[in-house]
């Protein structure tokens, strides 16, 4: 993966997104290690940087002002190592610095899962499962990046040594493999729907 030319040694920043519970940190720490690219957890940079608008006191999140992050991953400048970027905010990443979106989808179930695991508050999960099951991230990724770019990696079942297989294996293809997740006629097959959409 060593970059030919001086415009893409720029697009040096591998994105791993998706819903909070997906397994973003597991695997991008795991795919920067097996690709030997530096990683970097946007939450952490935008903290440093103070790199957000408002704080969301009843999320108990910070909100990214995705311009200044923008304006301010434009100034990192390439080493000759790829960076694998963990987000959850799948539009935060300059497209000219961009060379893959990952996106890491799960079960709503698995999800749903999960996230009660970590101890979080039934309208919380309740929300990220919502987002998970509307395609979310992957939406606003596609919008952003375009299709080309973006690649969708169920993590539900799946063990991380072989998601961070898969997600090597796509970036070694100039296109994103077409991969359909559509967890709303899962879920109606499953009857499961009406949990969520109640």
């Amino acid at each position: 993966m060593k970059p030919h030319t001086r415009s893409s040694s720029r697009r040096n920043m591998i994105i791993i997104t998706g819903t909070p519970g997906t397994g973003k940190t597991t695997i991008s720490k795991a795919l920067a290690k097996e690709i030997h690219a530096d990683y970097l957890s946007l939450t952490r940079f935008v903290t440093a940087k103070g790199l957000y608008s408002a704080i969301d006191r009843e999320r108990k999140t910070r909100i990214v002002d995705i311009e200044r992050t923008r304006k301010s991953l434009r100034k990192l400048i390439p080493k000759g190592r790829m960076i694998i970027v963990d987000t959850h905010v799948a539009d935060s990443i300059p497209r000219e610095r961009t060379r893959k979106v990952i996106v890491l989808r799960c079960h709503p179930k698995v999800l749903d899962s999960r996230l009660r695991k970590k101890g979080w508050s039934g309208n919380k999960v309740r929300e990220n499962v919502l987002a998970e099951i509307l395609d979310a991230c992957y939406m606003i990724a596609v919008s952003y990046y375009g299709a080309k770019k973006v690649y969708q990696l169920d993590t539900s079942s799946r063990r991380p040594e072989k998601c961070v297989a898969l997600a090597k294996k796509n970036l070694l293809q100039q296109a994103s493999a077409s991969v359909t997740i559509n967890w709303i006629a899962t879920l109606k097959r499953e009857r499961g729907l009406g949990r969520y959409l109640e």
